[in-house]
């Protein structure tokens, strides 16, 4: 009797209140742009990394208060000397129910690595001993730094110690990707045949519309995940303003999407706009191997013209901050500048010296070209830049708008002179920035430009198990690539982002990782 009402109890009692949480646990957000490519090996834009890392899981993440933390390795030992780490895999399974092994780890590094793999990633897996030689074609694969004694252990040797090592595992080209990655190279465009082993799936996948993920009651942890299922809609910004207005999008804006540049002030003034730190730097690529742009004194002479507080103040408003470095000043590797901003009569000099250098004149130049992704923002910070340089130096400025997936292509072939570029922070550390610049071959550098003594510098500062001699030695590589200008700086990221007063816990990092494993939807 006694256990009869209290049951009788708890159902009056739940009756009787209102539930803290809906029934119906779908998010809505917006992607803005359509990712090329769901495959962790091929992810390169923000929105491709952060929907991996939504669809697979790798021997660690980034936890819920964006440190690093163990996840598919249960448990790993790391060697006295920093080179080998043995990773030691937890029970988990692939969504079509296969067995997630060390083999798979394995198999996806190798591909990467493979001299026939096109990658523009491949630099990040070369921590591994013979990573960077077997990626050129100079030894074997077998040679590579893996072993895989059996399923669940996973060994590997890198080739410097490198005490970040966990913080890279968690990113996208170090997730696993299932067997049909070899026989189908389409398989994660479809969700027929797309299989992943993250904290939600790919059920349905509208091109060029909407994509949508559920919940993967396979997933190891699939007890933390409360969302059913994710709507991520492909809409312009003044489009997702709207419906976030109207209450049919819970997520608007950064990381993912771009909030118009008219609607931030009065989105500041309303006090809905959220402001959160990112770790990222929006520059000009610059083809060093273009002529002119081959003197250095002529990107010297257009980094230092640029108004960047113009850019941050008048058009950008979200509290970004003007970039005189690549690297974020939060990271802690410089406390002062490399360069002047918007010294006229600086540019001028460097400009005339490289005409009399070059024994070419300003009337002769043809325009130089500035490419970037279509889009309201790339075209308001290219015309100030264009304004800029036309009125302080004299220098035609040609603006080209393209698809994303033109533009990437033309980046990777080098067929451009000026390029919009951005790097947001893998993980937190100086390393990831600077490592972009390291080699000009298999990276994503596509600049043309490379230099010993800066690869020195770096391969120098992965040996110090010193602190501040290691951030002494990142300085000088960050020195030489500042004086050296293959990129020119513009400013540092904030996100700017609006969220329902329905969504709860959602993890927020600062280097753009936004994680729904833990979200869920209140009741309003």
């Amino acid at each position: 009797m006694r256990s009869f009402m209290i049951f009788v109890f708890l159902v009056l009692f739940v009756g009787c209140g209102k539930s803290q949480v809906p029934s119906s646990q779908a998010l809505r957000i917006n992607i803005s742009t359509e990712p090329a490519t769901l495959d962790p090996r091929r992810s390169r834009t923000l929105t491709e990394v952060t929907m991996c890392r939504m669809l697979f899981e790798g021997l660690t993440r980034s936890s819920k208060k964006g440190e690093t933390e163990l996840a598919l390795a249960e448990a790993v030992e790391i060697s006295d000397d920093g080179l080998e780490y043995v990773f030691h895999l937890r029970n988990s399974f692939w969504s079509n129910g296969q067995p997630v092994t060390s083999y798979d780890f394995a198999k996806s590094w190798k591909m990467i690595l493979s001299p026939s793999f096109p990658s523009d990633i491949a630099y990040q897996l070369y921590v591994i001993k013979n990573g960077q030689k077997v990626k050129a074609g100079e030894i074997a694969l077998e040679a590579l730094g893996l072993k895989t004694p059996n399923a669940e252990t996973l060994i590997v040797t890198l080739e410097q110690p490198t005490p970040y090592f966990l913080d890279i595992c968690s990113m996208s080209s170090y997730l696993p990707v299932p067997q049909i990655a070899t026989a189908d190279k389409n398989w994660s465009l479809e969700p027929g045949t797309f299989v992943g082993n993250g904290p939600f799936l790919l059920t349905s996948w509208k091109h060029a519309d909407q994509i949508v993920i559920s919940k993967n009651h396979r997933y190891w942890e699939s007890n933390i995940v409360r969302l059913e299922k994710i709507d991520l809609m492909m809409l312009t910004n003044d489009t997702e303003i709207r419906m976030y207005e109207e209450k049919k999008l819970d997520w608007a804006g950064s990381p993912l999407s771009t909030i118009p540049m008219d609607a931030v002030k009065q989105l500041k003034e309303t006090k809905e706009l959220q402001v959160s730190p990112l770790l990222g730097t929006f520059f000009l690529r610059v083809n060093t191997s273009k002529h002119l742009l081959s003197d250095v004194n002529i990107r010297k002479a257009l980094a230092i013209a640029v108004d960047r507080s113009g850019i941050t103040s008048h058009i950008l408003q979200g509290g970004q901050a003007r970039a005189l470095s690549l690297v974020p000043k939060e990271m802690g590797l410089v406390g002062e500048d490399y360069f002047s901003d918007q010294n006229i009569e600086e540019a001028r000099c460097l400009l005339n010296k490289a005409f009399c250098e070059a024994k070419v004149t300003k009337e002769s130049m043809q325009p130089i070209v500035l490419s970037f992704i279509a889009g309201d923002l790339n075209l308001s910070i290219s015309q100030a830049i264009q304004k800029y340089w036309e009125i302080s130096l004299g220098i035609l400025v040609q603006l080209e708008a393209v698809e994303s997936k033109v533009f990437f292509q033309k980046i990777r072939q080098k067929n451009y002179q000026l390029a919009v570029g951005s790097w947001i922070a893998d993980f937190n550390d100086p390393i990831n920035f600077l490592e972009v610049f390291k080699f000009k071959v298999g990276s994503t550098n596509n600049t043309g430009w490379e230099n010993p003594k800066y690869i020195d510098l770096l391969d120098r500062s992965q040996l110090s198990r010193d602190q501040e001699e290691r951030k002494i030695l990142l300085r000088q590589a960050e020195e030489i690539l500042m004086a050296e200008m293959p990129m020119i700086p513009v400013f540092h990221y904030t996100m700017n982002y609006l969220e329902q007063s329905r969504v709860a816990d959602v993890a927020l990092s600062p280097i753009g990782g936004l994680d729904f494993r833990w979200a869920y939807l209140k009741e309003e």
